[in-house]
């Protein structure tokens, strides 16, 4: 704000604001920071260019033009939400407008539903990514607002990647609440020991070569054969449905012929 405060102060207003007509008075569509600047440097007037089309025709209008300038996620999210609650277009639909899938749209509006206001003020200030906000933050903040509130200190304070932050929040949704409280404890020391491990586990695969990965598959494959096994009497038995027992089957023989060109490509490389 103080930036474009400086510059309304040096050399005016020079791009107008985009107003659409209403019943009392035009109403706003695009160029809110600006009128605000213009009212805390004391300014009553406002260049403005009136647009002939209805209030949702120039909202969608302002949110497609993405190409012409970096748009701020917060700023998308809430005019989207005008198109949702006071317009009344079900999110699929401004999707379908705006050319973007429905989930993104969902993730847009999640920023303004889902996140406490500290954290939307430091994605406003650019202290946050729109990124970690939309994918972590705000699913998090859903979940578990404690969390979100801890995890966005973090942020805050360390520099973490995107793949750091990703990893993370997979790793917290398969983890257990107390492993969850100590991975928010410290972010940072948890990423270290996991880049630790999959680096040591790096080594290893190096270390034992194909060979290694092909004998850790096979061992895998016969757990996996020997448990099916154990389950045959539960998922095939007298009565079965017709349907069912083919679905079953099929499976089964569509294995056995993957099984059988295993053995036939072992005997031919085995072969003198």
């Amino acid at each position: 704000m103080l930036p474009l405060m400086r510059s309304l102060e040096q050399w005016g207003q020079i791009r107008p604001v985009s107003v659409v007509p209403g019943t009392a008075c035009p109403i706003l569509v695009d160029g809110y920071l600006r009128v605000e600047a213009l009212r805390r440097c004391g300014k009553d007037t406002v260049l403005a260019e009136a647009w002939p089309c209805s209030e949702v025709e120039a909202l969608l209008q302002v949110l497609m033009r993405v190409q012409e300038r970096r748009w701020e996620a917060l700023e998308q999210a809430s005019l989207i939400r005008e198109l949702h609650e006071r317009h009344e277009l079900a999110q699929d639909r401004i999707a379908r407008l705006l050319g973007k899938d429905k989930s993104w749209v969902s993730r847009r509006l999640s920023l303004l539903c889902s996140l406490p206001d500290e954290i939307l003020e430091a994605v406003r200030s650019g202290h946050l990514s729109p990124w970690a906000a939309g994918r972590v933050l705000a699913p998090l903040a859903r979940a578990n607002p404690e969390h979100a509130k801890a995890l966005s200190q973090t942020l805050l304070k360390e520099h973490l990647s995107t793949r750091d932050l990703s990893d993370l929040f997979r790793h917290y949704q398969k983890a257990n609440r107390k492993q969850r409280e100590r991975m928010l404890l410290d972010p940072v020391l948890f990423l270290k020991a996991l880049r630790s491990k999959e680096e040591e586990s790096q080594i290893h695969s190096l270390k034992e070569g194909p060979e290694g990965k092909w004998l850790h598959d096979m061992k895998m494959a016969g757990h996996i054969l020997a448990r099916l096994t154990k389950d045959v009497s539960s998922v095939i038995y007298p009565g079965q449905g017709n349907l069912d027992r083919r679905l079953l089957l099929t499976a089964f023989e569509e294995t056995r012929s993957v099984f059988l060109s295993l053995e036939q490509h072992i005997k031919e490389a085995s072969s003198p």
